[in-house]
């Protein structure tokens, strides 16, 4: 019934998580990892690879660092899918995306409904559980967990003509899915917990403009007619862009300034004074 596929960093998942699934599933399954050891794929082209194979007609893809915590959770899985109107359904994600170059997690409102661990910056691990109180429709999703109709794929693909390595397939999959005239959901009744968070390299910045490249035209994007995004949105996540670029020693080339000025005009120089006044304040740590 559910065909769960993912992206390994080894040969195969452990046997805990093998058992977790299992245990909590609640249906028929088949279980698809890519063995992604040697660095053979992106995770585009893993996961293409993925729907390929699979003999299900609902799709979950999903990290090798969750853990589930709902029983059953597969069942809740086909009701949401059996909506002919429904295209994809994830466990975190917001109903707007922004302006300048950034990804869902910029924008707000987001919703979420996941446990996410991670270690503090005084080396405990810490939890944090955060839910809706029911399903919200959203447009950009988070990739660590989501599942999809297999038949959507007939509709859609993860873009690895367009982007290589692992940032953005989620985002761009929620955009070609959400052209397609479906609805995406962050769902109430399933709980995973994430054991990371994510990170924002080079590889990430990279991919962050060839997202906007493609999407350009169409952002901002939200599911409110009429409603305008906060500029100090756009201003904090183009500032948050001119950070990454300096944390990973980057350079910033004259398309960024463009782009800024296209996008915000004068209040491209409110952007550069706060990036300015973060990497002094934070002194080259990551920004939360």
């Amino acid at each position: 019934m559910i065909s769960i596929i993912v992206c390994s960093k080894h040969p195969d998942l452990s046997e805990a998580l093998k058992t977790n699934i299992r245990d909590t599933i609640g249906v028929p399954y088949e279980l698809i990892v890519i063995d992604n050891s040697t660095s053979r794929y992106s995770i585009f082209e893993a996961y293409n690879e993925g729907v390929k194979r699979a003999k299900h007609p609902y799709l979950c893809f999903m990290h090798e660092d969750v853990w589930y915590h709902s029983a059953n959770w597969g069942e809740s899985v086909v009701r949401h899918l059996s909506d002919p109107h429904t295209g994809l359904i994830g466990l975190a994600g917001s109903q707007h995306l922004l302006a300048v170059p950034s990804s869902w997690f910029h924008a707000q409102p987001r919703s979420m409904n996941m446990m996410q661990t991670y270690v503090s910056p005084s080396g405990e691990k810490q939890t944090r559980r955060r839910t809706v109180p029911k399903d919200t429709q959203v447009l950009g999703i988070d990739g660590f967990w989501f599942c999809a109709r297999k038949a959507i794929f007939d509709e859609v693909s993860f873009d690895n003509y367009t982007f290589p390595g692992f940032h953005f397939y989620d985002v761009d999959l929620a955009m070609q899915i959400h052209a397609q005239g479906y609805a995406i959901y962050v769902v109430s009744d399933i709980l995973v917990e994430h054991k990371s968070l994510g990170f924002q390299n080079s590889q990430w910045i990279n991919s962050v403009y060839r997202f906007y490249d493609k999407w350009k035209d169409q952002l901002p994007a939200t599911l409110s007619p009429g409603f305008q995004v906060p500029r100090l949105s756009n201003i904090k996540a183009f500032k948050d862009l001119l950070y990454t670029h300096h944390l990973n020693k980057y350079p910033i080339p004259k398309k960024t300034w463009k782009i800024g000025w296209e996008r915000l005009k004068g209040n491209l120089l409110t952007a550069c004074g706060v990036y300015l006044y973060s990497r002094i304040k934070y002194r080259n740590k990551p920004l939360r």
